[in-house]
């Protein structure tokens, strides 16, 4: 995939694309990630890391099973002027609010992020901001 999208990106050939993205992984150096050294560190970064990938999986999986019930509307999705234009204001202010408790809390960053599809769920309920959004869901007027 890094190839791809150096491809697609800088309009290079397959060849050199993958050649280039040889280098930059051994520069990257891989290996040093797991010595005894960088463990505390590796560990930390993933527990930062996992602090905003969490509330992100939260509001999808609330928004997709809860909310969609499995079910979407693809053609819609990609519709310039479809109901999904704009920012889903009830998806940004849940990340944000759970990226910022499960930061505070890094070691249980993933459990917290629980709250995440909690708060997504109340706002896409009762943020008038999130109307457009409603569509396909169980809220949907």
């Amino acid at each position: 995939p890094p190839a791809y999208v150096l491809m697609e990106s800088f309009k290079m050939k397959w060849s050199h694309a993958t050649v280039l993205v040889g280098i930059l992984s051994v520069c990257v150096m891989p290996w040093k990630l797991v010595t005894a050294d960088s463990a505390a560190g590796l560990s930390l970064f993933t527990k930062v890391y996992s602090a905003f990938l969490g509330p992100i999986f939260a509001v999808m999986v609330v928004d997709y099973y809860l909310l969609r019930k499995s079910t979407l509307d693809v053609n819609a999705l990609y519709d310039k002027l479809g109901p999904f234009r704009g920012v889903n204001w009830a998806a940004i202010i849940s990340i944000a609010a759970g990226a910022l408790v499960s930061v505070f809390v890094v070691d249980l960053s993933w459990y917290v992020s629980l709250t995440t599809g909690v708060v997504y769920y109340l706002l896409m309920k009762y943020l008038p901001a999130s109307g457009n959004f409603r569509i396909g869901t169980i809220f949907e007027d």
